[in-house]
């Protein structure tokens, strides 16, 4: 494992521990995720999904369209095989999210910032953007099929719409300046940049703060979560690489593209469930385990793509 992506797993394990200490400690409690949840779902991720757009115009069409192409197939294919997948175990809707969606934001950003530079981020931030009208449609959809909730939430959600919310309306503009190259006032995209600098550390925190609310040694003997640590950090990342090398051939799309696919459980899972109605508690042992696994399977991904 080089320095880079050691200090990066270090750093993601730290903020963690930080959430979990700060839980266990009382600085921290379960009505602190959820605000903390709301916030990030609502200012300071959509304001990390404009800003990966911004400053990106060195990008030309055609490797939008490829990359966007690529990210539209992998969240098209993924989710039939997930729903496959839990209707075979008879998992619930916190399963199909956890296998759906992966760490882009927390950990797949910076990542391939190390190992490809700046100038390639574009994208991840594609991959980004995608995946957030994805998880913000679909996957909040999935969540409601399921949902505990009661009616009059659900109610008091319709008034602001089913699909317009704080996640879709960032990655639609997000498309747009990064389509059309539009320029943004630095002053604007300072404050932009700020709010989602946020994003990193306070969703760790809030993973590692929701993780001290369940039962570790529960978590650690519940053979599910191998299985799906199993699909998701190895079997998924292999059906990617192999279809692209196919479609697109060895390059930049189809090597970031695995990554990010084979990267442990979204931040957004635990937080969308917390937000709509899912299982909190296992979304964050999920999380918690395959981030634990991820130590092992990231470093023997990047080797074997190269």
């Amino acid at each position: 494992m080089n320095s880079s992506l050691m200090n990066q797993m270090i750093l993601i394990f730290g903020l963690i521990a930080v959430g979990y200490i700060a839980n266990k400690t009382g600085i921290l409690n379960e009505d602190a995720n959820r605000c903390f949840s709301s916030f990030l779902l609502k200012i300071a991720l959509p304001s990390t999904i404009v800003n990966s757009a911004i400053g990106q115009g060195n990008a030309s069409r055609s490797q939008v369209l490829l990359a966007v192409l690529a990210a539209v197939g992998v969240f098209t294919l993924i989710p039939l095989i997930s729903w496959g997948i839990a209707s075979i175990f008879h998992w619930n809707a916190t399963w199909q999210l956890m296998l759906d969606y992966s760490n882009l934001g927390f950990m797949g950003f910076p990542l391939i910032r190390s190992l490809y530079g700046e100038e390639n981020m574009f994208y991840a931030a594609i991959f980004m953007m995608v995946f957030n009208i994805h998880i913000f449609t679909v996957g909040v959809l999935i969540l409601k099929s399921g949902s505990k909730r009661d009616e009059t939430d659900r109610v008091e959600e319709n008034k602001y719409g089913k699909f317009l919310n704080p996640g879709i309306i960032s990655s639609l503009l997000a498309f747009v300046i990064l389509i059309f190259q539009i320029p943004v006032p630095d002053s604007l995209a300072g404050i932009v940049s700020s709010l989602g600098a946020v994003t990193t550390p306070l969703a760790l925190v809030v993973i590692g703060s929701q993780l001290a609310l369940v039962d570790l040694v529960k978590c650690l003997t519940r053979w599910e979560l191998y299985i799906m640590c199993f699909l998701k950090l190895i079997l998924y990342p292999m059906v990617v690489y192999m279809l692209l090398m196919v479609l697109v051939g060895p390059g930049l799309v189809t090597s970031i593209a695995t990554i990010l696919v084979g990267l442990p459980v979204a931040g957004n899972v635990t937080m969308l469930c917390s937000e709509y109605g899912g299982d909190v508690s296992l979304a964050a042992q999920g999380t918690g385990i395959a981030i634990l696994i991820s130590g092992i399977t990231i470093p023997a991904m990047l080797s074997l793509i190269g």
